[in-house]
């Protein structure tokens, strides 16, 4: 079968064995679409060659070419025997990994840090391999392309959660990229009254306001503080999102918030890099950091938002075989979310 594996400086379409049949506990999926993620553009970037414990494979790791893509859909061709409730012929969106249910941090609500977590095969291929508790059915209203976002979705909706959104609420998101994207939408559902996005690409800010944002700013040629205190009157923002990935956009994101406000950090940043954090401002506005990391209990609500959210304005497709020009066109800004079909 055709797949994209990493290779140093790229990726390259090559000849792959297919999966085998599924074992007892194993799904097998003929890939439809794959959307490339951010965290992927940065195997691009020597600044994120090294990577936290979390992202890297378990011990063993996995046998072969390693190939890439996580953000996936398709249709059930084979199920082990001990799978219940997932058939061959279902449509499916598919989370890449399983946590084991059994170590410390899923016992105690924390399910991804789980010390023993079941990977799934890479799906920048024919076909896919899955644990069945990382596959979910498509409603029939939900198309195979709008389910392959079924992952940065949930993503999205881990953001809104520990942002604490509500109705009512201000809220500043830095950066128009497809999680800043799916975020706006998101806690546009969630209640958020006005929203303030800040992306230097026309584009993505025309889209942005298409999907709901309140004001768009251009933080190279426009003064974002100027705009962010008029559209709060003064007060700063309540909920400040960055999902950008910057580290000056990071910082930026303490001063633009307003007292008793949440900071959250929805991206993906070098490994050992530093940001400085003011004590001052900390103090002086009783604010609360978060992180983000991927989307513990978010797949069954994001099932359910999947036929609710705009997202087909976000997507364009891609033949595998342009797989490494596609990450190359993101990483100069060029398009949203991308969909590689195999």
């Amino acid at each position: 079968m055709k797949a994209a594996v990493n290779k140093e400086g790229g990726l390259e379409v090559i000849d792959v064995p297919e999966p085998p049949e599924p074992g007892p506990d194993q799904v097998k999926v003929k890939i439809a679409y794959c959307g490339i993620c951010g965290s992927e553009l940065h195997s691009l970037d020597p600044e994120y060659t090294s990577r936290p414990p979390q992202f890297k494979a378990p011990p063993g790791g996995m046998k072969g070419p390693r190939i890439g893509g996580h953000e996936a859909s398709g249709t059930v061709v084979a199920v082990g025997s001990n799978v219940q409730d997932i058939k061959v012929g279902d449509r499916v969106a598919m989370n890449f990994r399983t946590p084991c249910g059994n170590c410390y941090y899923c016992r105690n609500k924390m399910e991804h840090f789980c010390q023993h977590v079941i990977p799934a095969t890479g799906s920048y291929a024919e076909y896919a391999m899955y644990h069945p508790n990382a596959v979910y059915k498509l409603p029939d209203n939900v198309s195979l392309e709008v389910g392959a976002l079924l992952e940065p979705v949930t993503v999205a909706v881990h953001t809104v959660d520990i942002a604490g959104v509500y109705p009512g609420c201000t809220m500043l998101i830095m950066g128009g990229g497809p999680i800043g994207m799916l975020v706006l939408e998101v806690a546009k559902a969630a209640g958020a009254a006005k929203i303030l996005l800040s992306e230097p690409v026309e584009s993505r800010r025309k889209l942005a306001e298409k999907l709901g944002a309140t004001l768009t700013v251009d933080p190279i040629h426009e003064n974002l503080e100027e705009a962010s205190m008029k559209l709060t009157e003064g007060r700063g923002f309540d909920i400040v999102v960055d999902a950008s990935g910057k580290l000056a956009v990071a910082k930026q994101c303490i001063q633009l918030a307003g007292p008793c406000a949440t900071v959250v950090w929805a991206a993906m940043y070098p490994v050992g890099v530093e940001v400085g954090v003011p004590p001052s401002e900390m103090y002086g506005k009783e604010l609360t950091i978060k992180g983000v990391f991927i989307s513990p209990y978010c797949f069954p609500r994001s099932i359910n938002l999947l036929p609710v959210l705009d997202l087909e304005p976000l997507i364009s497709i891609r033949p595998i075989e342009e797989i490494d020009q596609a990450f190359r066109d993101l990483l100069a800004g060029k398009g949203m979310k991308v969909l590689i079909k195999p």
